[in-house]
């Protein structure tokens, strides 16, 4: 039988000394930035096999943080005996940098089992992305079903937009319907400039192509025409955007002082006495969220509204995300993202100026907000803009039409502009701030953010009662790792047990590169149990990693397990404790979790 005659024929004819795969970056459109990279077969002729698959996890030490998108034909991801949990977990790949690309044909419906493993992949942290997707024939059906992160436009897109008016309608409903599922799309094809801009315009943030990177691959044998071969030290030098985990929310919008109805003149003095006032305390605040509660407080005494509502923009999802709202009629908001194609808001924004609005009902761009009702109503919408950089919206809105007036524009305006300057300052700051506190190698916290945050965590457990675990981790043999296969080799075995650490903990807990192999875990509201068990889930999952030196086959940490207050009287005591416990596992054979026995004249109970 020919390799040609079924797909899974297909699968067992790849020969793994000759299979490999390309990586094709896929990069924020805009800004070039990384958010991953696509695995194409090699030779590109291949169907997708368990040896293209496996070429491709064993590049995910290279790509992380990156998010790695591999291929999986439906046929293989049915078969019984293949487990693509268990095969992304045997390289030491963490979930949440991988990503599957699904290609459904036009038509041909998923069965209930096939749906059933991509829900099983999900559940375990993986991410999902349909392949090949038209506009005119997305299968929204399937989509809510499915609800992947990612949606891939069919390569022909992009060249559709110049020329159809109708695809430009199709991709802006596209969009926003993805963005409600908080899902991203991907544009294929971006070959040339006025593609990225035309896709771009439409709300499309994502992008593969030549125009915006081609191909790479590690193996040069395998290269075909138009890749690019390329050290594994190319990785490491990318920008790369890491995604939050979705279903990540924010704080609930803030509800500013009420809104007075009555109309009250301000004069421009008294208007001036206010902007001068509003600047000194917003200059001063380092909290985005209070930056804009501030700003919303001062503006509704200046400019009398009937409603209000202040967005942040989430450039991820596309969306804008309702950060304060005040007044009757503005419930509707506070339990919806809106997308930046959305409405007078999108359109404004899209814009890039103040806008007044007499009637919002007549606007060519108006749409109704789901939750809130239809009238007669006047807008001021205010970009929020800071040097090039598009921050949110200020929305205000008035009973009646045409009832504000350019001057009450302008003052919203100025307040807009002090808003923006404020809310970007504060935004480097926290920017600096993380970079200052974050080990560049892991991502994890660095040892001044330990400096800094130990004692206050000492407090915080003294003052709730709620215990403290601390897990003190060393990478074993990790000189050899370096002698024998080099330094890069190295930082590759330090990023695999951050991603293996990042892993196993919680979003509550601490992870904290503390120096060289070493690595502290911090377990807030945890036992010694609970630590202990935390360490052997994360030995378990370091010993997946496999190393590129014969010296160090597989990667092992020794870990010691200690906990506050039974171990020591202060965070920094039983940390040493826990240290102590972690070189008892070395001398006792590495590869080990140990508990520290608990001081003289004390017992378990």
């Amino acid at each position: 039988m020919k390799a040609e005659t079924t797909a899974n024929t297909a699968f067992l004819r790849a020969d793994p000394s000759r299979t490999g795969v390309a990586l094709q970056p896929m990069l924020d459109i805009t800004d070039r930035v990384d958010l991953g990279y696509e695995a194409l077969p090699r030779p590109s002729r291949l169907v997708v096999s368990t040896s293209v698959i496996d070429a491709a996890l064993a590049l995910a030490t290279h790509t992380a943080p990156a998010l790695l998108m591999v291929p999986i034909h439906p046929h293989l991801l049915a078969a019984p005996s293949f487990d693509l949990a268990a095969r992304a977990e045997g390289f030491g790949v963490n979930p949440a940098e991988l990503g599957w690309i699904i290609r459904r044909r036009a038509g041909v419906p998923f069965d209930e089992a096939f749906v059933g493993k991509l829900r099983e992949l999900r559940a375990l942290g993986h991410r999902l992305a349909l392949d090949g997707v038209r506009s005119s024939a997305l299968d929204r059906g399937v989509i809510a079903d499915l609800r992947p992160d990612f949606v891939f436009l069919d390569a022909e897109m992009p060249g559709r937009l110049l020329v159809d008016k109708v695809a430009e309608a199709e991709l802006v409903s596209t969009v926003a319907f993805m963005t409600r599922l908080g899902g991203r799309i991907v544009a294929r094809g971006i070959d040339t400039g006025t593609k990225a801009a035309a896709v771009a315009d439409l709300g499309v943030k994502y992008g593969t192509g030549s125009h915006l990177a081609v191909p790479v691959l590690i193996h040069s044998h395998l290269a075909e025409p138009g890749d690019e071969p390329v050290s594994i030290t190319w990785f490491q030098r990318r920008e790369v955007r890491v995604l939050r985990e979705r279903g990540e929310t924010l704080r609930a919008p803030i509800e500013p002082v009420s809104l007075s109805a009555s109309r009250a003149d301000v004069d421009e003095r008294s208007f001036a006495r206010s902007l001068v006032e509003a600047a000194r305390i917003l200059q001063a605040e380092r909290d985005p969220e209070r930056i804009l509660e501030i700003a919303a407080a001062h503006l509704s005494r200046v400019v009398l509204a009937d409603r209000l509502a202040i967005f942040d923009v989430d450039w991820d999802l596309h969306c804008f995300r309702p950060r304060v709202v005040a007044g009757t009629g503005t419930e509707g908001l506070t339990r919806t993202n809106l997308s930046l194609n959305e409405g007078i808001t999108g359109w404004a924004f899209a814009r890039g100026q103040p806008y007044r609005c007499a009637d919002t009902d007549s606007h060519p761009a108006a749409t109704t907000i789901f939750g809130t009702a239809r009238m007669r109503e006047s807008l001021l919408a205010v970009p929020l803009v800071a040097g090039n950089q598009r921050l949110g919206m200020i929305d205000l809105w008035r009973d009646g039409l045409d009832a504000f007036n350019e001057e009450e524009l302008e003052r919203c305006a100025l307040f807009g502009f002090i808003t923006a300057v404020a809310l970007r300052n504060a935004q480097m700051y926290e920017e600096l701030e993380q970079i200052a506190l974050t080990d560049a190698l892991t991502g994890l916290f660095n040892i001044r953010w330990w400096r800094d945050m130990g004692a206050r965590l000492t407090a915080q457990s003294r003052r709730t009662g709620a215990g403290l675990a601390v897990l003190m981790v060393d990478l074993d043999h990790f000189k050899q790792i370096n002698d024998s296969a080099g330094h890069a080799a190295g930082d590759r075995a330090l990023r695999a047990v951050a991603a293996a650490i990042r892993h196993v903990i919680r979003d509550s807990d601490y992870a904290v590169r503390y120096g060289g192999e070493e690595f502290l875990l911090i377990l807030t509201n945890s036992t010694v149990e609970g630590a202990r068990r935390v360490g052997e889930a994360l030995q378990a999952a370091v010993a997946h990693v496999r190393t590129s030196t014969p010296a160090v086959p597989r990667l092992t940490v020794s870990i010691g397990v200690a906990a506050l207050p039974e171990h020591g009287e202060s965070l920094d005591d039983t940390v040493q404790t826990a240290d102590n416990a972690m070189y008892q596992a070395k001398r006792q054979g590495r590869d080990r979790v140990v508990v520290a026995a608990l001081p003289r004249g004390e017992s378990g109970s």
